[in-house]
């Protein structure tokens, strides 16, 4: 799964060198493990994804912001809106929970083996 998502946000320009790069991968992992996760994106995704990342919660939100700035900077609406089968994402920046649970639903049976 890892794999997938890498070239999902490779074609939108997020690298391995963006610091979120790995709290957005671990948490669509979480978020596909347990979906009900995301109704509680902070405490159930967040905080964990910091203690594995050895970093504050906050460096973990605005890292994963600057994961979504840069994918909708590079055409990423296009591919939200082909991975959701809605062309509703092309003209909306959605929330960073939003994103998180488009890429593990559609990487879902993937994202669980991560965690």
């Amino acid at each position: 799964m890892k794999q997938s998502i890498h070239l999902a946000l490779q074609s939108v320009g997020v690298f391995r060198h963006y610091c979120g790069y790995q709290h957005f991968i671990l948490s669509v992992a979480l978020a596909a493990k347990e979906p009900q996760r995301l109704q509680n994106i902070r405490k159930e995704i967040y905080i964990p994804v910091a203690e594995m990342c050895h970093t504050e919660v906050t460096n973990v939100e605005k890292n994963i912001r600057t994961v979504r700035d840069v994918m909708m900077r590079n055409d990423g609406a296009s591919m939200l809106a082909k991975m959701t089968d809605n062309p509703f994402w092309k003209n909306k920046t959605p929330y960073p929970k939003e994103i998180i649970e488009i890429f593990a639903e559609y990487f879902e049976n993937e994202a669980k083996d991560l965690i």
